[in-house]
């Protein structure tokens, strides 16, 4: 405990950064202000709606290429994530709960889904990211209304300035290896490529968690002339994985490496990504943007852990489509910069259940068809966004977005399941940059949220209604229900972030916001009612923390990292038919995370880094009746690098320490779910070469 109170001490003594800035162009969007010569662009240049700088009101961190080949991460969440301020437990920024879209997911910018999580960096390929920015909070009106939690838009590669070509291979102490191959060059002056093609094969120290993925992705970027950009990228990924499930406490206790019994859980998905972005300038005053992106997806999976004539199969396909269109003028008076546009997302997704005649296996054998709908989703949304300094070392941004979204859902297996319907919000969103000094900056912003229902929530298991409700309990049935409200919410957000001269930069913030209409999984009465849980609006609740990063470069041999996450998550009114639980804490939200590491860098080429990462205990189930406390975690990464070619040694849980990724439990104190993902010691080695 005593080193979690230095921590933290040092963590309210200052405030702590991660860089929140990087280019895709070296001639349209600044780097860092580093220098006095740098700040007399105009601040119209500083800023770029959607992306995160110095000079933007929001709060963010952005991952940069550097850090992504420092970590090589086959899981992001364990592996990456953790270096994140305000990544939460359960598939959003912030907000912990997996049945949740707080989170929005972008590629270039572009809307990849329309429901959205985290784990989405791993759904793309690794081998082509340059960066990836983390932008906690609603965002500007770029974010979707739903962004409550916060947007990762994940930026790929563009083409090398001359041709580079490399070769990667690892190994795995668990089994398995991964290996790759890209390259770029430029054809011409004005045409030039990149692409990326990379396997992963492993068997993981778990049972049932084999995976074989394979990744490939291209972009070719054309200039016709000196103002105008065009940008074609492709991306194909083919992913099958098996899950291991979740433990009970007796039998984690016995053997943490088992799978859940009678578990054989897969998921075989295909994501196909065509995209393109062009881009006009007029002039210095004028900028239009064009964006089209389509993500197709295919997939197979086993959807439950149950035994024989439980488990089910479901086949889905979908495309999502993206199309937006933006434009920037900027005007002398005030140094004022208006942007406005349209952002189309349409969904189009068939989705059909079977019973599973292979449940004991991996095999995928599909039986008799249990349900088949087809649903459908429009999300419309114009926005408008000004930017303008009456004062000089003042920036004020005021934005407005209004989002239509319209659900169908056309059942072809029950009729009664078929049904539509629509939400519509206007938000508003305000923004303000003070410069305090030429090192330093404070902002702040307030923003509304609106999250419209997804369709699995309105359709819950989408299945038909059981026949008695002791099937319903057992079959873990949710029914229907397009009566359901949007939830909305208001953020407040305040930060500051800088730098010293001794080479300390810090960016740290305070966030508050309240929930209202929000949508709840509540508890059916046990083989009363038709249903084993079902999703209402039954709650309030309200939310706020502090997200703080630093890096400290000592001097040339030696630096340090800190990134701290406090988190308050509480519900003011939550009530089901069988409990209260206004007051009680958010489940899965530790109060405390550190990340901390400690960068040497013992002579020329050498890089040696050792993290730790730290969580205070968290409450295991929604009664607050227990609590789990999860040991520290210790990374080790060495690598050498000389002119062409590089090898890395990661040793990842250096302690052995054994531990649960997250614990859940009943409302009695009953641990029942010790999660997967979770790996004792693993050593890998790699090596890459470049010509």
């Amino acid at each position: 405990m005593k080193h979690r109170q230095r921590l933290m001490a040092v963590a309210v003594a200052a405030a702590f950064v991660q860089p929140v800035f990087g280019a895709d162009d070296d001639d349209r969007v600044l780097s860092p202000v580093k220098a006095e010569a740098e700040r007399e662009v105009e601040v119209q240049s500083r800023t770029e709606l959607g992306r995160l700088t110095e000079y933007t009101p929001l709060a963010g961190s952005v991952v940069e290429r550097e850090e992504l080949e420092t970590v090589r991460f086959v899981d992001s969440f364990h592996e990456l994530l953790p270096r994140v301020p305000g990544v939460s437990m359960s598939r959003n920024l912030r907000f912990t709960d997996g049945g949740k879209n707080y989170t929005e997911n972008r590629i270039d910018g572009m809307r990849a889904r329309s429901t959205g999580t985290y784990t989405f960096i791993d759904q793309v390929n690794s081998g082509d990211i340059e960066r990836i920015e983390f932008i906690r909070g609603p965002g500007s009106v770029l974010s979707g209304s739903n962004a409550i939690g916060g947007t990762i838009n994940v930026i790929t590669r563009d083409p090398p300035a001359k041709r580079e070509y490399q070769v990667t291979g690892e190994a795995f102490e668990d089994g398995g290896y991964r290996m790759g191959l890209s390259g770029g060059d430029r054809i011409s002056d004005s045409l030039g490529y990149f692409f990326n093609i990379n396997q992963l094969d492993k068997d993981g120290w778990r049972e049932h968690t084999d995976q074989k993925k394979t990744s490939f992705s291209t972009k070719w970027v054309w200039r016709p002339d000196s103002s105008s950009k065009l940008a074609l990228r492709y991306e194909y990924i083919d992913d099958d994985y098996q899950s291991a499930g979740s433990l009970d406490e007796a039998q984690f206790r016995a053997n943490w490496r088992q799978a859940e019994p009678g578990s054989y859980l897969r998921t075989a998905v295909k994501y196909s990504t065509p995209s393109l972005h062009y881009r006009k300038m007029f002039g210095d005053f004028g900028e239009l943007n064009l964006y089209g992106q389509q993500r197709h997806t295919e997939q197979t999976a086993r959807s439950s852990g149950f035994t024989s004539g439980g488990a089910t199969l479901g086949d889905t396909d979908s495309d999502e489509t993206n199309l937006q269109l933006m434009y920037k003028h900027n005007f002398s008076l005030a140094k004022t910069s208006v942007t406005g546009g349209f952002d189309y997302l349409d969904t189009v997704s068939d989705s059909r259940k079977f019973e599973d005649l292979s449940p004991n296996s991996f095999r995928f054998s599909r039986g008799a068809l249990t349900s088949h709908s087809k649903s459908y989703e429009k999300n419309k949304s114009p926005f408008l966004q000004v930017e303008f300094s009456p004062l000089d070392p003042l920036r004020l941004t005021l934005g407005v977005r209004r989002d239509d979204i319209r659900y169908r859902v056309d059942d072809k297996f029950n009729d009664n399941k078929d049904g539509s319907t629509s939400y519509q919000k206007t938000v508003r969103k305000f923004g303000a940059v003070y410069e305090i000094s030429p090192r330093a900056l404070i902002w702040a912003n307030v923003a509304e949220g609106f999250m419209g229902p997804g369709v699995s929530t309105l359709l819950g298991s989408g299945t038909p209604t059981p026949a008695t409700p002791a099937a319903a309990w057992a079959s873990r049935y949710v029914p229907a229900n397009m009566d359901l409200k949007p939830e909305e919410s208001m953020t407040h957000e305040i930060g500051v972030r800088g730098s010293f001269d001794f080479g300390l930069k810090y960016d740290t913030g305070y966030y508050e916001t309240d929930f209202k209409n929000l949508i709840v999984s509540q508890a059916c009465i046990q083989n009363v009612e038709f249903c084993r849980t079902r999703n209402v609006n039954a709650a309030k609740a309200s939310a706020h923390g502090f997200e703080t990063a630093l890096s400290y470069d000592i001097n040339r041999y030696l630096e340090v990292g800190l990134s701290h996450t406090y988190a308050r998550y509480r519900y003011d009114n939550y009530k089901t038919a069988t409990a209260d639980y206004s007051g009680t804490r958010r489940y899965y939200t530790p109060r405390n995370h550190y990340n901390l590491r400690l960068v040497v860098k013992p002579a020329a080429g050498w890089r040696v880094e050792l993290e730790g990462d730290y969580l205070d205990s968290y409450y295991t189930n929604q009664a607050n009746s227990d609590s789990y406390s999860r040991p520290d975690l210790y990374n080790l990464r060495a690598s050498y690098s000389a002119r062409s070619w590089s090898t890395w040694l990661h040793v990842l849980n250096l302690r052995d320490s054994k531990y649960a990724e997250r614990v859940g439990s009943t409302d009695a104190g009953v641990r029942n779910s010790y999660t997967e993902g979770y790996t004792p010691r693993l050593v890998r080695v790699g090596v890459s070469y470049q010509f």
